[in-house]
């Protein structure tokens, strides 16, 4: 009796909570957006490219700043507004810092890559280790590794200025190449470089919208490789050899030769060094350092790509950074890190680099894992989070003129640099805000900072002596990036002997 009775008081509970969740749900409304389709919702209104400028567009056709879109099911969240995003994402992390599963990482053999793991046991062994390698402390401990690779940067574009594009792609990989591993390229056609190159072009198609169908339908993942349509099998196959290679061989020299020639420790020797983690959790540190490598090499590019971009666009930014170096540091040595807080009009470049063109529009995208409410709407559990970078920075009432590369936007009269603006909306929010973007900003600041004291950099002429405008469109491939330009960069007289 006492069973039966227990049984049947969990099932009046179970009933009840289930008609209160239905009530609940029919109660509260899900966040507005296109009207869905029986069984595949709103497929065939998702965007397949540039997909942050149909979101952004969504939300002033809804006159909402959260569009609730559904895609055979699975609910996706766009947020439009800084404020929702730490709301949603930093107010309620406990529920909204999860990652949606992809079944195309997983063939790829990304599950473990440290921005794709689920919120649990083994993200927080990869977030101790990072939090522990890219705290202020032990950034500055890199910075005569930044010094090195950007004079590196800086004499190739001397010698070679139309070629800026290739080295600014070399400088972020060879950076966290040498941070992490001490691994030092041994020319521009280094075979380990290209592939790791490769491979990172690999991860970015994966994520492109719409671009594989395993992604959508998961089972699809068990479908063999000889069956009609699964072509992705061996596509998958082919870019986790390039992803496995570019995560072992450096994490391998590196424990084999923990210390460098100068005898300081590459970060994996001083891991491996110093036991961050139990000795059977290695396979964590050969993750982070991969994960790291893969994070770092696209969007670090696509911001000096940007600079280059906006310094030829823009002749008075150009000069009015220079007239603050020459004001500050003076001619007889170039900009380091120690100088940034006395160069503001600098670091307002930087913050407007991100804000004009961030590397990824969309972020990351989060997960639900339980339902929310929020601001009156319902979101249930499974939703995928997208936090639209493009459409907060367009916002004309936080950034007027949004489209005009405007550093004076982050600086008060005075010319000093405006309260909480120093957290670009590019390093995410809540618990995933990227572990690595103190370092990240240094990676940028220094180059930054030095091509603008050593190149004069304007509009390329065509055969006619007219200048070439640029285009002011973007890739649409992973870390999105200014498309392929000319621009005229001329060595200042007083730096001859980079050449």
């Amino acid at each position: 009796m006492s069973s039966f009775l227990s049984w049947a008081l969990g099932l009046g509970f179970f009933l009840l909570y289930a008609f209160r969740r239905f009530a609940f749900r029919r109660r509260l409304p899900l966040p507005p957006g296109p009207k869905p389709l029986p069984v595949i919702g709103n497929v065939l209104d998702l965007p397949t490219s540039r997909d942050w400028l149909t979101f952004t567009e969504w939300g002033r056709k809804y006159n909402s700043p959260l569009i609730y879109a559904d895609a055979l099911g699975q609910g996706i969240l766009i947020v439009n507004s800084p404020d929702d995003a730490v709301g949603l994402l930093e107010e309620r992390a406990q529920s909204t810092s999860d990652r949606p599963y992809f079944p195309l990482f997983f063939l790829m053999g990304l599950e473990t890559n440290t921005a794709n793991l689920s919120y649990g046991t083994l993200w927080r062994k990869h977030r101790k280790v990072l939090h522990q390698s890219m705290k202020k402390d032990a950034v500055e401990r890199h910075q005569p590794i930044l010094v090195n690779q950007a004079s590196q940067l800086l004499r190739n574009i001397a010698k070679d200025p139309s070629s800026f594009m290739r080295y600014c792609k070399i400088y972020s990989g060879s950076l966290v190449l040498d941070i992490y591993y001490g691994y030092d390229r041994s020319s521009d056609k280094d075979p380990f470089f290209l592939r790791a190159e490769d491979a990172v072009v690999q991860i970015s198609r994966a994520i492109l919208p719409g671009a594989f169908a395993v992604n959508a339908f998961p089972l699809l993942r068990y479908v063999p490789r000889w069956f009609p349509g699964a072509g992705f099998q061996d596509w998958a196959a082919n870019a986790k050899r390039l992803i496995v290679e570019a995560r072992n061989f450096p994490f391998d020299l590196a424990k084999a030769n923990p210390t460098k020639d100068d005898g300081t420790s590459t970060l994996v020797g001083q891991w491996l060094q110093e036991r961050v983690l139990e000795p059977e959790d290695e396979p964590v540190l050969r993750d982070v350092a991969g994960s790291a490598f893969i994070a770092g090499i696209d969007t670090t590019y696509s911001s000096l790509v940007t600079l280059f971009l906006a310094l030829t666009l823009y002749p008075d930014v150009q000069r009015k950074a220079r007239e603050e170096i020459l004001r500050v540091v003076g001619t007889n040595r170039l900009p380091n890190l120690q100088d940034r807080p006395s160069l503001p009009y600098l670091d307002a470049i930087f913050r407007e680099i991100l804000r004009w063109r961030p590397p990824v529009p969309l972020g990351i995208p989060h997960k639900v894992s339980r339902d929310e409410v929020y601001n009156g709407h319902f979101i249930p559990a499974g939703t995928i989070i997208l936090t639209n970078y493009w459409a907060m920075t367009r916002d004309e009432s936080l950034h007027p003129d949004p489209e005009e590369f405007r550093p004076e936007r982050f600086l008060n009269s005075d010319g000093t640099l405006k309260p909480g603006t120093d957290r670009p909306y590019a390093f995410g929010f809540g618990r995933r805000v990227c572990p690595g973007r103190l370092l990240a900003a240094d990676s940028i600041w220094i180059p930054l900072a030095q091509v603008i004291t050593m190149f004069n950099i304007t509009k390329a002429k065509d055969e006619y002596g007219n200048d070439i405008q640029p285009s002011l469109e973007l890739t649409d491939e992973g870390a999105t990036c200014p498309d392929p330009f000319q621009c005229n960069i001329v060595l200042r007289r007083e730096y001859d002997d980079w050449r």
